[in-house]
């Protein structure tokens, strides 16, 4: 059994806080220019269908200030977020004024459409009214005809059929794929308000047309439930003539044939054609006895037979019946026992987890005859809402015990710093204490006036390699001893050879000089650079060393604060969940005990039928004259209120449906 619909409104908001969100891009997929850092990430997460990460992410960098090219985006996909967990307060609060202060329309009517759908899923009806009122113009041509029965639905759904009327016949031309629904619609709100005639005439238009080869389930089934509308009202009417030709249309094997065997029965039976109304409730009643519908045909069988004076089958089937409500009792007390004992919830909470928010839906119900006995209290929003609700209290419960088990984590890391800073103090205190920077700053005053010593006297000996130094001064000392040698020619060959070496010596260090001259002054200016970054990290040391134990002593505090206020939201999510599921199991319960008194009902209903089959036989026994067939016999509930025509329809309406 599939619910994949169940949730197909919020899925559509989805995307259109993603259009929002992404700048007014029409698909996932389309490229969209990002330019801040952080509203990236969040849209990551987002697109990872990772949504309480993407919201805390989100509410981080708007409290930063990281959402400055952004904000308008994060905040409509803020209100997504929250409205996807239910928070529709807050998200309300955000879209009215995000979208007031000005923003594209196009974003701007389909977000308060997108919003209205969801509000109504959740029985907001009110707040629905005031968002589709906020729609400015049409919408696009695949939203417009949807609004326009929402509108409807929103109205019928408060009781205010006529405005529903007025709405719909003023649509004058809907589009093809909605133009079923619309005149479906509108019959429903004229029955309603009394005009069956009117009412069954647009019904029967609809559920009279010839089926097409190819038509898809939703529009057979729309045809089907407009049959079994206008079948059930014209009963409603006292005109079974009209009815029987309409519940005679719909399809055996459909989503509405129980419902529609058992009006056609009762047509018949309001025409006095005993024979012709057990057709249909003899096929009605080899159905499974969990249809209402069924479970009234047990008692509409053995009514025939007894109108009909077969009293042995009438008494024969009604004892029948009374074992098989006895037996659906039992089962529908077994099923009430198995729900508060948590097993039906535990299997429906065993799905694979999956995404949390809007696109979470039940998708597979369990094979159970608890399940079986909820399939259309599963099916409505109302429950899949709780039930969302619940897997997002119990999701936040986990997340809140990973983050108790990181404040404890946070207490070990603190310690294993505090006895970092402890072990690595003395040396920090050693290595501080030897550093003498103000020695350092008077070493580089020295160095630059020399260096301004040696460009003012052109010193390019003193610029030299310690190579040419040394030579310059070994040439020099040479001086003295050249001069005594006197005048011979060996002495001046050798003086000529040392002024050769000293000009070729000389040379070399007047070439490289002006480049030797600026790589000192670059050098000199690195160093003022080293001295004023070892200034500065030797300030941020020492002040690291003195601030530390005061950072520890926040931190610690900080931690000590945060553990109570972390039990204290443990402890809300907690009775919060316990809530929830006193919710839940009241929803089911509730449900099952409806079901229980239904069927206790006609439990005695078929007791005091076969009591009256019985006490008419034996007076007729006694009396030895023939007695009307009909009297004292109790006639079963008429027509089953799942039937009557009362509720809109939609194509996701009409998608969920099964035989």
């Amino acid at each position: 059994m599939s619910l994949r619909r169940a949730t197909s409104g919020a899925a559509a908001f989805a995307a259109c806080a993603v259009c929002a969100a992404a700048g007014a891009a029409e698909t996932r997929e389309q490229a969209t220019a990002v330019q801040d850092l952080a509203y990236g990430e969040v849209l990551f997460h987002f697109y990872q269908e990772d949504y309480f990460t993407a919201l805390t992410r989100l509410l981080a960098a708007r409290q930063r200030g990281e959402l400055r090219a952004h904000a308008d985006e994060a905040e409509l996909l803020l209100g997504g977020l929250y409205l996807s967990y239910g928070q529709h307060v807050l998200a309300g609060e955000i879209f009215e004024r995000v979208l007031a202060e000005g923003t594209d329309p196009a974003v701007h009517d389909r977000a308060w459409f997108f919003l209205a759908k969801i509000w109504r899923q959740r029985g907001y009806l009110a707040e629905a009214e005031r968002a589709l009122d906020r729609i400015g113009g049409e919408l696009p041509a695949e939203l417009e005809p949807e609004r326009r029965l929402l509108s409807a639905q929103v109205l019928m759904d408060q009781g205010r059929f006529d405005e529903a009327r007025r709405r719909l016949e003023a649509w004058q031309e809907p589009e093809a794929e909605w133009a079923g629904f619309a005149q479906y619609n509108l019959g429903v709100a004229m029955v309603r308000l009394g005009r069956v005639d009117a009412g069954a005439e647009l019904l029967s238009a609809l559920g009279g047309v010839a089926p097409e080869e190819e038509e898809g389930e939703a529009a057979a089934a729309l045809r089907d439930k407009a049959n079994v509308a206008v079948g059930y009202a014209w009963l409603q009417a006292e005109r079974p003539d009209l009815a029987r030709a309409s519940l005679r249309r719909v399809r055996l094997d459909g989503a509405f044939s129980n419902k529609a065997l058992l009006g056609a029965g009762w047509a018949d039976a309001e025409l006095e054609d005993y024979r012709g109304a057990l057709v249909p409730w003899l096929e009605l009643k080899n159905r499974s006895v969990l249809d209402s519908a069924v479970q009234e045909s047990l008692l509409a069988v053995p009514y025939a037979f007894a109108q009909l004076g077969a009293d042995g089958q009438a008494a024969e089937h009604y004892a029948a019946a009374v074992a098989a409500f006895d037996q659906e009792i039992a089962r529908v007390e077994r099923a009430i026992g198995s729900i508060r004992a948590g097993r039906v919830f535990e299997e429906l909470l065993a799905q694979p987890a999956g995404s949390s928010g809007w696109y979470w839906r039940l998708e597979r119900v369990p094979d159970s005859t608890e399940s079986r006995y909820l399939y259309e209290l599963l099916s409505t929003h109302r429950f899949q809402e709780a039930l969302k609700s619940y897997r997002d209290l119990i999701g936040l419960i986990r997340n809140l015990d990973g983050w108790a088990l990181s404040m404890r984590a946070f207490d070990d890391i603190l310690d294993t710093r505090q006895r970092a800073y402890a072990e690595r103090l003395p040396a920090v205190e050693a290595s501080l204490d030897a550093l003498d920077l103000d020695s350092l700053a008077q070493r580089r005053i020295e160095l630059e006036a020399r260096l301004m010593a040696i460009e003012r006297t052109h010193d390019a000996v003193a610029l030299g390699t310690p190579e040419q130094q040394a030579s310059w001064q070994a040439l020099t000392a040479l001086e003295p001893g050249l001069a005594r040698l006197g005048g011979a020619d060996a002495a001046d060959e050798l003086r000529g050879k040392h002024r050769f070496m000293k000009g070729l010596l000389l040379w070399d260090l007047e070439r490289d000089y002006k480049a030797r001259l600026w790589e000192q002054k670059k050098q000199l200016r690195r160093l003022d650079e080293e001295i004023r970054q070892a200034q500065r990290r030797h300030v941020a040391v020492t002040d690291a060393r003195a601030d530390w134990p005061e950072r520890f002593a926040g931190m610690t505090a900080r931690i000590d604060a945060l553990e109570p206020r972390l039990e204290a939201i443990r402890e809300a999510a907690r009775q919060a969940l316990a809530r929830q599921y006193r919710y839940l199991e009241a929803l089911a319960v509730g449900e099952l005990e409806e079901r229980r008194r239904r069927l206790a009902a006609y439990r005695v209903q078929a007791r005091f039928s076969l009591a009256a089959v019985y006490d008419r036989a034996a007076a007729v026994e006694d009396a030895g004259v023939a007695a009307d067939p009909r009297a004292a016999v109790a006639a079963p509930v008429q027509r089953s209120r799942a039937a009557e025509p009362r509720d809109l329809v939609t194509p996701d309406s009409m998608a969920e449906r099964r035989p």
